[in-house]
């Protein structure tokens, strides 16, 4: 009586929207989960002791791998799901040229995205520049269709892979921790060039920003650890220019600010002057000949 009961139990459904019986049905969807979610833990197990890159965006694409074959084979066990496979696999042009033209961007978005996934111009954490987008910031997401950037103003700049493995940028964080800073400065011509240099080593030297990058070699050599050039002669100053190295490019940034102030305040006590623009005028007087006479 038992049996009689499971074989009815099992054979409902069977042959009109079940392949198999249900209860075949329940232990191969249940099979299918299960290796499912045993496949997914030990890829992510792999990605997070052997990958070295964006580990985010690569479990992100082996969920959609292993779980759309999850799917897959789960709605396969019902004969309706078959039917429209079949009916697909007939029109498959059709299909392919609308989902093509539907998901064009979509698609675009992901090759790109899998393109900064396996050559890694920039990584989550980077510190990144796009001039052509007037974008700055750090990024902190990349995803199957875009990149996440979060700027000094602390705002979040969605950005769609495409353009982003377009772009030119400038990957600030590939510096080994070492960004250089320009600090330039224009000084009059009358201003004595020698104490200005003076004035500039010297603030920059107490700066707690301020990173010395010699070598030991270059030390030996009694190598400066600050050197200021004249690059320029402009139409009413001698132009100054200033290499100087910060950990980072926000240091750099407050770096230069705060040096501008000090170095403001010991130019105006050493007698260093700015210049302004200004112009000198020659008069001549015109003489005539009843002057002369």
């Amino acid at each position: 009586m038992n049996i009689d009961l499971i074989d009815q139990i099992n054979n409902w459904g069977k042959n009109s929207f079940l392949k198999y019986g249900l209860i075949e049905t329940i232990i191969n969807i249940g099979l299918i989960l299960i290796l499912a979610f045993i496949v997914s833990k030990l890829l992510k197990k792999f990605i997070h002791r052997h990958y070295k890159g964006n580990k985010l965006f690569i479990l992100r694409l082996k969920n959609i791998v292993v779980y759309s074959f999850a799917i897959y084979g789960c709605l396969n066990q019902f004969l309706p799901f078959s039917d429209i496979t079949k009916i697909l696999a007939a029109s498959t042009g059709i299909v392919t040229l609308a989902l093509g033209l539907a998901a064009q961007d979509a698609v675009g978005n992901f090759v790109n995205g899998m393109m900064i996934a396996m050559f890694k111009p920039f990584k989550i954490g980077d510190l990144i520049r796009i001039d052509s987008e007037n974008i700055i910031g750090t990024v902190v997401d990349i995803s199957l269709r875009h990149t996440i950037i979060q700027t000094y103003e602390n705002t979040r700049v969605i950005i769609p892979n495409s353009t982003m493995n377009k772009a030119i940028l400038e990957n600030i964080s590939t510096t080994n921790n070492r960004k250089a800073n320009f600090l330039e400065l224009d000084i009059s011509y009358e201003s004595d060039v020698d104490k200005a240099m003076d004035i500039i080593k010297e603030e920059i030297l107490r700066h707690p920003n301020f990173l010395d990058v010699r070598t030991q070699e270059e030390k030996n050599n009694h190598i400066p650890p600050v050197i200021t050039r004249i690059t320029g002669f402009l139409d009413s100053s001698v132009h100054l220019k200033t290499t100087i190295y910060s950990k980072n490019n926000a240091e750099g940034f407050a770096m230069l600010c705060d040096l501008r102030y000090a170095i403001k305040k010991r130019f105006d006590k050493e007698g260093i002057e700015f210049p302004y623009p200004h112009r000198t005028i020659t008069y001549k007087e015109e003489v005539t000949k009843s002057d002369a006479e």
